[in-house]
């Protein structure tokens, strides 16, 4: 009867140890699913320009920067369930640290950022005395696994529309993808007379009907210099998305695969880009200017080669986008005239592109630019500081489109003068956001979303043949190369289907 009792004592004894465990795991568990929320929310709110590897690396950096709290938690409280909570009460401000510090400037315009820093730690300091010595360790566990799962509703209710969605939508399969063309198909070429091809992506410039929609600005004075100078302007062109990482490795395959590219399939999709490819075969050489580095092809492709000094983070990643989100921004915040000298240096180097060979040079300009950080004006003032994203004022953006206008006339005019006998061809990825950065960044409800994204598509595409007339007019990027390369080459590789 003893031993009956004892062993019984012993299973109740070892349930209850694993119950312990049990609250404990679910307590730190717990403290990890409020630390992942915001990386899980912006990834649903951006699924369209983030790829499965930006999320998994995010997801990795926002849980290692958990384990770091987690840590020192536990080094100081000793307590399981103590250091949960105290986790989760420093990961949620944290990690929405510049929001919360936006709606205290509503309140009081004078609370800065070390304001905000300063009443974390105060709060968080009592807080952590409070809990160290009059929070029992029990309470601690439950409230951290009350609070757990509450975020873990919250993000299966932001989740699962998001997962429906992505189900139900069909991405678009290569569209007339293009046979690799041997060196005798293009045999009848004379390799001696190549003109020179300049194709200059100016990210984030829109189209007429996106700058009139959004910002109320009519750039047709831009258009008529063109005209002027012999360009064929389209105003009713379109790309297919409006994410970067997959319309750049659109127009260098000269194909649609996906709406939507992840940085590493953009990588992978610039390891061997069709239309250099092409070009070699032909006889080309390639000059590239490479805008904070974004074009991953290899440096074999290219004979002549720019990278400018970078000192501006590319803004389409999940993980910058936490940053901006978190109480870590102002790592994010760059020189603005330090931009804007590197902007002068790319256009300098563009226009001396046109001397560096007579004939079959192709040179690829990828400006990350008029994209923001909107760091200039149109008359070349540096603009503030906290307006270098506000999407709120059609107007920064403006500004600084009307002074890439300058820019680019002034490069046309030198590459004319200097090779009136070639190819430039001005194009952007896509047109101003408004719409999604507005939804994105400020919590603006856009009536019917869907249809929007279609006049953020709408792009610049102005085409100088030498001299000659080409019918560019409503052709997207894709396109428009395609029409290109079969005027010069008679390689027959025709026109995909527009975008819709």
């Amino acid at each position: 009867m003893d031993l009956i009792l004892k062993r019984s004592k012993m299973n109740q004894e070892v349930r209850l140890k694993v119950k312990k465990r049990l609250y404990v795991a679910f307590s730190v568990l717990a403290s990890l699913i409020v630390a992942l929320f915001p990386c899980i929310y912006v990834a649903n709110k951006n699924i369209r320009q983030i790829g499965i590897d930006d999320f998994f690396h995010s997801f990795g950096v926002v849980s290692l920067h958990w384990l770091v709290f987690f840590a020192l938690n536990l080094l100081f409280l000793r307590k399981w369930g103590k250091a949960s909570l105290m986790t989760i009460l420093a990961v949620i401000p944290i990690s929405i640290f510049s929001l919360g510090l936006k709606a205290f400037k509503r309140v009081i315009p004078t609370f800065y950022y070390w304001h905000g820093i300063l009443l974390f730690l105060i709060v968080y300091g009592i807080l952590f005395v409070f809990v160290q010595g009059n929070l029992k360790q029990d309470i601690a566990k439950k409230i951290s696994i009350i609070v757990g799962s509450v975020f873990l509703i919250l993000i299966f209710i932001n989740s699962v529309p998001t997962i429906i969605h992505q189900l139900n939508t069909k991405t678009i399969k290569d569209q007339n993808a293009i046979s690799i063309i041997t060196p005798d198909e293009t045999s009848g070429i004379n390799t001696d007379k190549l003109p020179n091809i300049y194709m200059f992506i100016f990210d984030e410039y829109s189209g007429t009907e996106a700058l009139k929609r959004y910002t109320g600005y009519d750039n047709q004075e831009f258009y008529d210099d063109l005209i002027e100078r012999e360009f064929n302007v389209s105003t009713t062109s379109y790309n297919y998305s409006i994410v970067t990482t997959a319309e750049i490795p659109n127009i260098l395959n000269l194909s649609v695969k996906s709406l939507n590219y992840s940085e590493t399939k953009k990588d992978e999709l610039l390891k061997d880009p069709f239309l250099f490819s092409l070009l070699k075969v032909i006889g080309y050489n390639i000059n590239l200017i490479n805008d904070q580095g974004f074009i991953s092809t290899p440096e074999t492709y290219f004979k002549y080669k720019f990278v400018p000094q970078g000192t501006f983070q590319k803004e389409e990643s999940l993980f910058t986008l936490l940053i901006d989100l978190s109480v870590y921004y102002p790592i994010r915040r760059e020189s603005s005239l330090a931009r804007i000298v590197e902007i002068h240096e790319m256009f300098d180097y563009a226009a001396k592109s046109s001397q560096l060979e007579e004939s079959g040079l192709f040179t690829l300009g990828y400006f990350m630019f008029p994209h923001p950080p909107w760091v200039i004006d149109e008359n070349g003032n540096e603009v503030p500081a906290r307006e270098r994203a506000n999407y709120r004022d059609p107007g920064i953006y403006v500004g600084q489109l009307k002074y890439a206008n300058k820019l680019i006339l002034a490069m046309v005019d030198k590459i004319i003068e200097n090779d009136s006998n070639s190819v430039i061809i001005l194009l952007a990825d896509h047109g101003y956001r408004q719409p999604h950065f507005l939804q994105k960044n400020f919590g603006e409800v856009i009536e019917n979303y869907e249809s929007e994204i279609f006049y953020m598509r709408n792009i610049l595409n102005a085409v100088y043949f030498m001299g000659d007339e080409i019918e560019n007019e409503g052709r997207s990027g894709i396109n428009t190369m395609r029409l290109i390369l079969d005027k010069l080459f008679e390689l027959d590789l025709g026109l995909i289907e527009e975008a819709k």
